[in-house]
């Protein structure tokens, strides 16, 4: 009785160990920027999963000075009011020809400023995006949204819209509270570890499939800079997007090899003993 008892256990144990590990891949749920309700505070913008995990979006730009220092300046986050054309920082969700609902972005209108020294190329005419291209000034720009979960979760996949072909998008998280980015951004993001996703479409939808991020409380996604290569991202090409969904799940714990091996050593245990038995 005894080792039936040991055997019924082991394979308990691995059944337990296999579960934690396999359930929190189901239940996955996709944020649709171009259609789901949107609540707009001044410096945010924020939707609800279907499972109930609120994400809160910001937008933020960081500018490399062409001085010997590489640690840019930080501006964000931006508000999110649009009433009228002259309006500087603009970021949320937009409809073209006030038909057609866009995915979420960060522009400007032609002529205003993004932050005291610097000017963008966006457009509130045209679709907001992301993007990485200045209009006066020296230096490299880029621009980034910051996601915040209500709930730790797993990100698998962003969909981004309206983008420029050959273009690299960066992403980084982590878990817990956000990072202060305005002391060494490019060190905050070697820090969270960065990842790199080549978009090769133009002007559609392209999905960027994310490894990885199994258990973060906040997303960063944003353009390469235009010119040079800083830290963790690489330069050289036009970037910009926009969001149009982003594919949710539950966190996905990771289990220390050492438990892995405690649960086979349980089931080795007991396949002996029946042998022996």
């Amino acid at each position: 009785m005894r080792r039936r008892k040991t055997g019924n256990v082991s394979i308990l144990a691995i059944a337990l160990f296999l579960g934690v590990a396999v359930a929190p891949n189901l239940n996955a749920a996709t944020i649709n920027f171009e259609t789901d309700t949107v609540t707009t505070n001044p410096d945010n913008i924020q939707f609800t999963s279907s499972d109930g995990v609120v994400v809160t979006v910001s937008g933020w730009q960081a500018e490399f000075p062409t001085t010997a220092t590489t640690i840019p300046n930080v501006w964000g986050p931006f508000p999110t009011t649009s009433v009228a054309s002259s309006d500087r920082q603009i970021f949320g969700n937009f409809t073209r020809n006030q038909l057609l609902q866009l995915s979420i972005g960060l522009s400007v209108e032609p002529t205003g400023s993004l932050n005291p020294t610097e000017t963008d190329t966006g457009s509130t005419a045209i679709s907001p995006l992301f993007d990485n291209q200045m209009r006066s000034g020296t230096g490299d720009e880029i621009q980034f949204a910051l996601f915040e979960y209500s709930e730790s979760v797993s990100v698998s996949q962003i969909i981004a819209d309206t983008s420029v072909a050959n273009s690299h998008v960066w992403l980084a998280g982590g878990l817990g509270a956000v990072p202060d980015f305005s002391t060494d951004f490019l060190a905050t993001l070697t820090a969270l570890g960065v990842q790199i996703s080549l978009d090769d479409k133009s002007g559609s939808e392209f999905a960027h499939d994310l490894t990885g991020f199994n258990d973060i409380d906040f997303l960063l996604v944003g353009t390469t800079p235009f010119d040079n290569t800083y830290g963790p991202l690489p330069g050289g090409a036009t970037s910009n997007f926009g969001f149009a969904r982003m594919t949710l799940g539950p966190a996905i714990i990771p289990i220390p090899a050492t438990v892995w091996l405690f649960g086979s050593a349980l089931g080795l245990l007991g396949w002996i003993r029946r042998k022996t038995a």
